[in-house]
């Protein structure tokens, strides 16, 4: 069970690594897609349904990072 148990944590830990930079590049991509238009983008909805998605990806990871850190408290 203890070993089990020791498995499972680092398996988490190194999931909640990847996401956390999954996360930090997704916040990324979101200030540089809010900071420039593409010249596609002259009708302003197209920028606003991209940076919308960039929002989007960015609030997964964070849940995703959530439900890991919380997966982790609950073996602790």
């Amino acid at each position: 069970q203890k070993k089990r148990d020791d498995t499972r944590r680092k398996i988490l830990e190194e999931e909640l690594a990847v996401e956390e930079k999954a996360l930090a590049q997704a916040r990324k991509e979101l200030a540089d897609g809010e900071a420039t238009r593409q010249g596609d983008e002259r009708n302003y909805q197209r920028y606003l349904d991209r940076v919308q998605g960039l929002k989007e990806r960015v609030s997964q990871h964070e849940r995703n990072v959530g439900a890991l850190k919380q997966e982790l408290a609950n073996l602790r």
